[in-house]
């Protein structure tokens, strides 16, 4: 969809057609600018010749059949800037060729006015990288100056930093056409006085800007690994994320960690349903049938447990939460949901993929000590841990309740029913990250945390293609 609204063909349709018919619709698009004598074509071959990709430089514009082709060729013969809108046609016809948009382009050299970046991007040329290769004057002088060309292959070299390996081609070498020190000056003071307009034409991209003073491999390195990276889409995206772990493994704390920091809405499937039935909702009365003890065969504290309840009436209950706006503009963080791989696959089917999955791992002996050793205060309603908690006051520690549903038993029977389902949820959620629950809830919070903002996975050059 991207591409038609960019590109405008007068026939939708055909050439939705021929896209879903490419072999590889995500192929490299890249720009390298800098200025003279900074290494943009040798570096732009290093990278076409590890990756495929088709380089587009000064012959390939002339070998254009246009009519503004000629209007390029004088351009280029007078040492005069390419009209905006010229170099955006005869570029443009440059990438629809069949080399290119199967194997990706890599363009050298432009824009080199702000003009250029503008007209590039009327014409819907967006490269998916741009690198920017900057040095300082005196040693673009220097590199200038000792360039030699190989007239029969049309090959640079250059006296010190880059000679032949062969003898003959020494002997062949000639200077460049117009290589002299005030043509080098005068073509840097053009690249400084417009740069600054490039750079603000094309900043909504992805950018690099590597310093070109230091070894060649360096650079490459440097522009190899920025052209490696997945190109974040600039697309507003709310974080859709659901927490799995057993009862004990911190879902709870760290979801109130996540909806505070990032404004997310907290969602707790247990809590939702609580609600529903208490405002008497539609939903609510649907689920006041199935959870009444009679029917169960259970008592009202298991009220905890969703998995009693049918699908349909659970997933309704929770997809009217996830449609509010504050969901949908803010973001959520879902807990409690979903507890089997039929759940998660309706979950996606109605339209809430989430877009990050995180298990919270833990092991059996300290969920166990977690849980069983919680205490409430029957006069005061105060929580607290035997441990990690204490009751501030004896007379508080002789009053103390354990909940049934933290009785040790009952903590196993939940473990057991989680490992039970594990498996295919994990299956399902083939991305998910998974957590060192058994640690301080801070901590766990930064390794999600971490995991939460952290980039798109990057992809080999190579395998984009």
């Amino acid at each position: 969809i991207q591409d038609v609204v960019v590109s405008q063909p007068s026939d939708p349709l055909e050439y939705m057609i021929n896209f879903l018919h490419r072999q590889n619709d995500d192929v490299p698009q890249i720009v390298v600018i800098g200025p003279p004598a900074s290494g943009k074509a040798s570096i732009a071959r290093l990278i076409c010749k590890d990756s495929g990709i088709r380089q587009i430089n000064n012959k390939d514009l002339l070998a254009v059949e246009l009519e503004q082709t000629k209007q390029v060729r004088d351009c280029l013969d007078n040492n005069t800037d390419i009209p905006g809108d010229i170099l955006g046609a005869v570029v443009k016809n440059r990438i629809s060729k069949k080399d290119c948009v199967d194997n990706g382009w890599i363009l050298v050299g432009y824009p080199k006015t702000r003009d250029q970046a503008l007209a590039l991007q009327r014409h819907g040329i967006f490269a998916k990288h741009i690198v920017f290769m900057e040095a300082p004057d005196i040693v673009l002088i220097e590199r200038f100056m000792g360039k030699r060309i190989d007239p029969k292959t049309g090959d640079i070299y250059h006296v010190t930093f880059e000679p032949p390996e062969l003898p003959e081609i020494t002997r062949r070498l000639e200077t460049i056409a117009d290589q002299t020190e005030k043509y080098i000056r005068k073509n840097l003071i053009h690249y400084h006085r417009n740069i600054e307009g490039i750079k603000a034409a094309v900043k909504k991209g992805s950018t690099k800007t590597i310093n070109a003073d230091q070894p060649k491999t360096d650079v490459y390195t440097q522009a190899y690994h920025f052209l490696c990276q997945q190109s974040r889409s600039v697309a507003p995206q709310c974080p859709r994320v659901i927490l799995q772990g057993p009862r004990g493994s911190g879902k709870a704390t760290q979801a109130a960690l996540l909806a505070a920091k990032y404004g997310l809405v907290n969602v707790s499937m247990v809590d939702l349903i609580k609600q529903a039935i208490a405002d008497n909702s539609k939903v609510g009365n649907m689920m006041s049938t199935y959870i009444d003890k009679k029917m169960m065969g259970l008592p009202r504290r298991d009220l905890n447990e969703v998995g009693p309840l049918p699908d349909n009436i659970v997933l309704k209950c929770l997809t009217e939460r996830l449609s509010n706006l504050d969901c949908a503009a803010k973001g959520w963080v879902l807990r409690g949901y979903p507890k089997s791989r039929n759940q998660a696959e309706a979950l996606t089917e109605a339209g809430y993929a989430p877009n990050r999955v995180y298990f919270l791992d833990c092991p059996s002996d300290t969920i166990v000590e977690r849980l069983s050793l919680r205490r409430t205060d029957p006069v005061t309603g105060i929580a607290s841990h035997l441990i990690y908690n204490p009751p501030p006051s004896l007379e508080m520690k002789r009053r103390l309740r354990t909940n049934p549903k933290d009785a040790e038993s009952a903590v196993d029977e939940d473990i057991v029913s989680y490992e039970s389902a594990l498996e295919e949820i994990v299956d399902y959620y083939s991305n998910a990250q998974t957590i060192n629950a058994d640690q301080d809830p801070h901590t766990v919070f930064e390794s999600l945390e971490s995991l939460l903002v952290k980039p798109l996975p990057k992809q080999s050059l190579r395998a984009a293609l």
